[in-house]
């Protein structure tokens, strides 16, 4: 990306902490289900507690293999008679197929991929609400992980990077028209390297990053996308036996860096390996950044380490 583009991502960026930013997510999944035993499925086959979603409520929750590795970590939408399923960027059918091999002859439920149907903006920053505000009224007054629908939009209030959040969901031909309304409202376009700046300012996990067959939702900091009271699930026995014991292999933390990194090095301290970066950047005003997963015992702020080149010191999230 040219040295113009990185100025303009930096632009949106710190606008994001001044007023608001409207970003095309699309990228993301979003797959439709029916049927009578949809939230059912849902609370089988994940780790959180679907069956207790009110109308009207968003909740996250993470898909897991047999040995409790990430497949992706949706956010579930209970709009009544469906549910809407907001996958990983690129992730619906891997999970549309993930579910559909789950399900039994006697299960009511279908899946449907919509990603091609239905887009999605994010609007963010400390100034979001205003903004939704004017595409969407009452969008201020929904309360943190909840959402409405009207007029072939569904306004959704969660996931804040920079301060506040919200993702507006609606047939793919609406989607320039309420760009362009964001942008009447106050708010400055913007494009994925922004995302990708705010959500590593927050630390924030992401498929294809920290959200992979490689990491356990646990280790990746995805404690509230866990219910330990609900029945069992794919890979429920060994997230169960992680939180008991208090024991995790590895954790994901902050790294503050002398100099930029590449996602996928190598995190050592003493000359030993200790862990991988999975995400890289150069934060506004802060400097160069990365989220890895390290062994716990390396995971405390402060620690010393050294990242090829880069020396860097481990510190707790998000970045200040």
């Amino acid at each position: 990306m040219s040295d113009a583009a990185h100025l303009e991502a930096a632009a949106a960026y710190r606008a994001a902490y001044a007023g608001a930013v409207v970003i095309n997510r699309s990228v993301e999944g979003r797959v439709r289900v029916t049927g009578r035993d949809r939230l059912d499925l849902l609370h089988r086959m994940s780790t959180n507690d679907t069956n207790s979603l009110a109308v009207g409520e968003a909740r996250q929750t993470v898909l897991t293999t047999a040995i409790a590795r990430i497949v992706d970590a949706p956010w579930v939408l209970n709009r009544g008679e469906t549910v809407l399923l907001v996958t990983g960027a690129g992730r619906a059918m891997a999970v549309r197929r993930w579910l559909a091999g789950y399900i039994f002859f006697r299960d009511d439920v279908k899946l449907t991929d919509a990603s091609a149907e239905l887009g999605q903006i994010g609007i963010l920053g400390v100034r979001a609400a205003e903004v939704a505000e004017a595409l969407w009224p009452g969008a201020a007054a929904l309360a943190e992980n909840h959402f409405g629908e009207r007029d072939d939009v569904l306004a959704w209030r969660g996931r804040p990077l920079a301060g506040d959040g919200y993702t507006l969901i609606a047939p793919a031909a609406q989607l320039d028209a309420l760009i362009a309304q964001a942008v009447t409202a106050g708010a400055i376009l913007a494009g994925d390297e922004t995302y990708q700046l705010l959500r590593l300012a927050a630390g924030r996990p992401e498929a294809g990053h920290e959200l992979t067959e490689e990491y356990i939702p646990l280790e990746a900091n995805l404690w509230h996308a866990v219910s330990f009271t609900k029945g069992c699930y794919i890979g429920q026995e060994i997230i169960a036996r992680m939180e008991s014991r208090g024991k995790l292999a590895r954790r994901l933390v902050g790294l503050k860096l002398s100099t930029p990194v590449a996602e996928g090095a190598e995190v050592k301290t003493d000359e030993t390996v200790i862990g991988k970066v999975t995400s890289a950047g150069v934060l506004p005003d802060y400097g160069p950044v990365a989220l890895a997963f390290l062994k716990t015992a390396q995971c405390e702020p402060g620690t010393a380490v050294a990242v090829g080149e880069a020396e860097g010191t481990v510190v707790g999230l998000p970045f200040a």
